[in-house]
């Protein structure tokens, strides 16, 4: 599979097509970046899927790499999100015992 085939599979499963249509140039078979801003996400799995290609592997090795590349990704997103969950409990429960004590107080 090409490069610019793997991008075409990924981005019909993401939102809008962004990756082709935004994140994606196709005449380098290369990640650009957007000058209008936007979904960084996007460029991410951009950067990711190139990053990993290796035109003389089978599509199976390809798509594998991808997986291993996103899903190593996916487990650092969801350490950073289950520590700040943690950090607004600790907030949230710390503002807690405040208001009641300041409750019991009165």
């Amino acid at each position: 599979m090409t490069l610019n085939e793997l991008i075409i599979k990924a981005s019909a499963a993401y939102p809008d097509g962004l990756i082709a249509v935004e994140y994606w140039d196709f005449e380098r078979d290369c990640p650009r970046r957007n000058p209008k801003g936007g979904d960084t996400l996007a460029l991410f799995i951009a950067h990711e899927i190139a990053d990993t290609y290796d035109p003389d592997a089978s599509d199976d090795a390809q798509v594998n790499a991808i997986i291993k590349a996103l899903s190593s990704a996916r487990s650092d997103l969801e350490a950073v999100n289950a520590a700040l969950a943690g950090e607004l409990r600790k907030s949230k429960g710390g503002q807690h015992d405040q208001e009641q004590t300041k409750s019991e107080e009165a």
